[in-house]
């Protein structure tokens, strides 16, 4: 029988986020794009849906049922119902992942242990090979970037649970400072900015539909409106109120001024030369928050230097993941040589 080849395996990239995780299977295409999140029966312990699936249950729990958030805020909670998730996930491609080489896309926050035990619950499953990779790395790789070359590039990576900001020369990440302000705390300071201003009371899926809706760094011609509805804190009553990009525009200033402070630490403890090299080929910007209108010119006022916001901002690292592929080979070619070697 002959041998198979690295570059004969199939390719499985995996990007675990706060808010979302996306799995790519090569020949098959994008499998998972959904919420990071279980729905568990606590009696049982029987996994009673996952995803999205398992978010038609937020706000709406009975009974035994309980959602478990494996990770929040770019920290892994609960690495046991992190495994259980990705095992439920992956357990329905067992012909795919037999023998299969995957990238995974790790959060810079996740500890060496961490990281050690989610390759070895996912090697159980029947994989060949998995190489763990920064996920700001891949984010960067995904946007366009050789990130092979001996050249430095800044990229800020804003997410859910985390923002995470990086120089990353010769495939390698050099310095990095990750942040817990991104998606999620910009949703929480609305729910409290409702809760003040309009004695209202709403939940963490409207709060982020608000955000989406209006989050702005820029003046539009005209005001972006949303309608929310909560419940009046005074009466108990439904309520509706009518906000405006105005409404929450300090809140946005204030997340990425924490940003900007972010991005400066990490050209602080830069090396001289590749400090030259993030003022010449500036910043890039991935990570679902990135496409809050004026996020490019914010930045370029700040820092007086390029700044370039991925097209592909909300997929750039499972992107990058996939196009780890031969990377990863690479790896796992010279890792070999050097076993033989010594």
């Amino acid at each position: 029988m002959a041998k198979i080849t690295l570059n004969q395996r199939r390719h499985i990239a995996i990007d675990v986020g706060t808010s979302k995780t996306k799995i790519h299977i090569e020949n098959l295409g994008l499998v998972f794009n959904a919420a990071t999140l279980v729905a568990l029966d606590f009696k049982t312990r029987r996994v009673v849906a996952v995803g999205d699936d398992a978010k038609k249950f937020v706000g709406k729990l009975s009974g035994s049922l309980q959602l478990k958030y494996p990770m929040k805020r770019g920290v892994i909670t609960d690495m046991a119902m992190l495994k259980l998730f990705l095992s439920a996930v992956l357990s329905k491609y067992k012909n795919e992942l037999d023998g299969a080489i995957v990238t995974l896309a790790c959060p810079t926050s996740v500890t060496t242990l961490e990281r050690n035990s989610l390759i070895k619950s996912i090697k159980e499953l029947g994989v060949y090979h998995v190489q763990a990779e920064d996920d700001v790395k891949l984010a960067l790789l995904g946007a366009g970037v050789d990130i092979t070359k001996p050249n430095g590039y800044l990229c800020l990576d804003i997410g859910a649970g985390k923002s995470t900001a990086a120089i990353i020369a010769t495939n390698g990440t050099v310095c990095t400072k990750w942040s817990k302000s991104g998606g999620n705390s910009m949703d929480l300071d609305i729910i409290k900015h409702l809760k003040s201003k309009e004695q209202m009371l709403i939940g963490e899926i409207t709060a982020e539909s608000i955000k989406n809706s209006i989050a702005t760094l820029i003046k539009t011609k005209e005001p972006l409106k949303t309608s929310a509805y909560g419940y009046d804190l005074n009466s108990g009553l439904p309520k509706e109120v009518i906000l405006q990009d105005k409404d929450i525009l300090k809140i946005v200033q204030s997340t990425f001024g924490n940003l900007t402070n972010l991005i400066t630490t990490v050209l602080e403890e830069a090396p001289n030369e590749l400090a030259g090299d993030v003022i010449k080929n500036g910043i890039v910007v991935t990570g679902g928050v990135a496409l809050i209108p004026g996020v490019k010119f914010y930045l370029e006022d700040f820092f007086e230097i390029p700044v370039r916001v991925a097209k592909n901002a909300l997929t750039a690292t499972i992107d990058g993941a996939i196009a780890h592929k031969e990377l990863t080979i690479e790896d796992m070619e010279f890792s070999s040589q050097k076993e033989e070697f010594f």
